[in-house]
């Protein structure tokens, strides 16, 4: 059955597919700008589509129509919209072939690392069929569970026990229709939308060679294998998380605009504009797309002398409009539109002024110091970081935050965990420094691009540096810097036969170290991808949250309400549960509270009849520790079930007098 549920899940994520690019092609062959080539049609097709489709899954969730029926028509209506005649539109020979080579121009060796690309996509889409693990902390905390209680409850609604809910969700709407086409039975359908964003990532870098001063289709292979290959950006895609999708966006709003630059058709813009838009209705570091939107803008039509008023303030406006749900739903909701940040001006539901200090310092408090020191060291710790597993003592390059760290494990740390697979790889930093060299001797790398790269990758670098040094959070910089490391790359081979002999043993070398570290993540991935091993099997092995979920699914009430401290994976619970932690919202007021019996009362009054414990998490000398154990004295809390782990680390616990709100 887990090899037929594998192949049912890859037909109705083609299904999918084909939805997104009908509709997406049927207002692409409308809208697309003069002389655009095949390739930038299907890319521009896909990832429009895929907007729309998502929005599209919102608004029926805002409306309370979460059911399959609802969803099937969803994608019954896109294929109305333009199957036939849009991908017929899409495979006409009307296209000119935009790059000054062709594919067959390519060197033996370029072609090698083409198909190793499309060999670890491949791969990348396999592994898609791993079910949510303890390695997608995130997808099992709320990038998949909460779609998973939208789709339960049959309808998006506020959610007041993590304020990751009140995220902007474009990409989180493509895995509600992934979960709600299989009726929750597999999240794959779910994380091959993030793996299609991978894709897609690569599919603009490769377009991205025509923004070129050559024209190179190298260059812009070069770029997608660079990007494509990195041990961050290949072990993301295989995930329901974000940060990729957030990147396609970037790069397509980018790519776009610097179009623009070069052929002043206005329809560029419009292009920008969505996908600027769609990029902060992903992430709210994506708003800076549509801030530099319109200044870019401005400057690529002075540059072009011609007057495009109208198409600037038309790509602005649909840009806003595209973000704009998300944070009127905040607004609605909680009061501040970008919640739960900025809360000194904005405030915000089940926020307070001390949750929004300890939740910006616990982001601080990753990587190393905000001084020049550190700074100049980014490049060296960036490439070295997981290569040493970040070690801090005596090999940090720069200085560890001292000043309120409150966690010295992170110090040194671009993430929680230490694992090569979160590495950006060697090839950045031995190329991107050798493109001084080339402009140096007047080589025309990146054009106009350069400019926009350079300005756009440097605003998004100084707000990682000072606020969040957490790796993946610089994957949309590390695709623009990919173009820069692909135009690097094609130009030493046009100096001479030595530098291009060079070049292409060190790109050989880089990608041969992010390949074996793409198999060495994926060896133990693939028996349960393939269905060799079963889900459960492979979760009870892997993942201790499963375990949890398995007990409280067969043993606790249907109308159990479970408190959960330490414990926010809670993708496979089947039981109303919320986050009791302090840190993540005030639905229990602990600063009020004086012991045992304010805390029962406090989770009577929430109908809580069951709690999780995850002790790795939660201080043995806290005052909620000491409150557990008087209550398990009293014979308040009774002990279901706990870990078989030494020392006991999980455990089930039972509320005396936990009745249903």
């Amino acid at each position: 059955m887990t090899v037929v549920q594998r192949l049912t899940d890859l037909v109705l994520f083609v299904g999918c597919v084909l939805a997104a690019l009908s509709v997406g092609a049927a207002i692409a062959r409308r809208w697309a700008p003069f002389g655009i080539g095949r390739l930038e049609a299907i890319t521009l097709s896909l990832s429009l589509g895929l907007v729309i489709l998502a929005y599209g899954v919102f608004t029926v969730g805002l409306l309370g129509w979460l059911h399959r029926a609802v969803l099937i028509g969803l994608l019954a209506v896109c294929y109305a919209a333009g199957l036939r005649d849009a991908l017929g539109e899409l495979w006409r020979r009307r296209f000119p072939y935009p790059f000054a080579e062709r594919l067959a121009e390519l060197s033996g060796i370029e072609k090698v690392w083409l198909v190793l690309l499309l060999l670890l996509d491949g791969l990348a889409l396999i592994l898609c069929f791993v079910p949510p693990w303890l390695g997608e902390w995130d997808s099992l905390s709320y990038h998949l569970a909460v779609p998973k209680l939208y789709w339960q409850d049959g309808r998006i609604h506020y959610l007041p026990f993590t304020h990751h809910a009140q995220f902007p969700m474009t990409p989180q709407m493509l895995y509600l229709l992934g979960l709600g086409l299989t009726n929750l039975r597999s999240a794959a359908i779910a994380k091959a939308f993030h793996w299609l964003f991978f894709i897609l990532c690569q599919l603009v870098l490769v377009s991205w060679g025509i923004c070129l001063p050559q024209r190179s289709l190298r260059a812009g292979v070069l770029a997608a294998v660079a990007f494509g290959t990195m041990p961050l950006a290949f072990s993301e895609a295989s995930t329901a998380y974000v940060d990729v999708a957030l990147t396609a966006f970037v790069s397509l709003s980018l790519w776009a605009l610097i179009r623009f630059a070069q052929q002043p058709d206005g329809r560029w813009l419009l292009w920008s504009g969505i996908f600027a838009g769609a990029a902060a209705g992903t992430k709210y570091t994506g708003l800076l797309c549509v801030v530099l939107l319109v200044p870019f803008a401005l400057w690529a039509a002075k540059r072009q002398g011609v007057k495009a008023w109208g198409a600037i303030v038309l790509s602005g406006s649909v840009a806003s409009l595209i973000a704009a749900p998300w944070y009127v739903k905040n607004w609605l909701w909680t009061g501040n539109p970008v919640f739960p940040f900025a809360y000194g001006i904005f405030g915000g539901r089940q926020w307070s002024a001390a949750m929004a200090q300890a939740y910006t310092r616990s982001n601080r408090e990753f990587g190393g110091g905000r001084d020049v020191l550190t700074l100049l060291a980014l490049p060296f710790n960036l490439t070295l970081n997981e290569i040493r597993f970040g070690h801090c003592a005596g090999q940090w390059l720069g200085t560890c935050p001292s000043s309120g760290c409150t966690k010295r494990w992170k110090c040194g740390k671009f993430d929680n965990v230490d694992s090569p697979t979160l590495s950006v790889g060697v090839l950045p930093l031995a190329l991107l420094p050798t493109g001084l060299l080339l402009l140096r001797a007047g080589e025309p790398l990146v054009g106009v691009g350069s400019l926009f790269i350079a300005l756009f990758s440097g605003f998004w670098l100084a707000w990682w540096f000072l606020e969040a040094q957490y790796l993946r959070y610089l994957l949309p910089a590390f695709a623009l810097w990919s173009v820069w490391m692909g135009a690097v790359g094609a130009a030493w081979q046009r100096v001479s036969k030595g530098t291009a002999l060079t070049v292409r043993v060190v790109i050989t070398i880089g990608l041969a170290y992010n390949t074996l570290i793409a198999l060495w993540f994926a060896r133990p991935l693939l028996p349960v991808a393939f269905g060799w091993m079963s889900d459960a099997e492979f979760l009870r092995a892997t993942t201790p949250a499963y375990r949890v979920a398995e007990f409280v699914n067969g043993a606790l009430p249907r109308d159990a309400v479970i408190a959960t401290y330490g414990m926010p994976l809670v993708y496979y619970l089947e039981r109303r549960y919320f986050w009791a932690d302090s840190g993540h919202n005030r639905l229990i007021p602990y600063e009020r509270l004086r012991g045992i019996d304010d805390l029962m009362a406090a989770w009577q009054k929430l109908g809580v009849t069951h709690l999780i414990v995850d002790w790795r998490y939660v201080p043995s000398d806290s005052a909620l520790a000491r409150w557990i154990a008087e209550g398990k004295q009293r014979e308040w809390l009774e002990e279901l079930w706990r870990s078989d782990e030494s020392p006991q680390r999980m455990e089930v616990l039972a509320v005396a007098g936990g009745r249903k709100p």
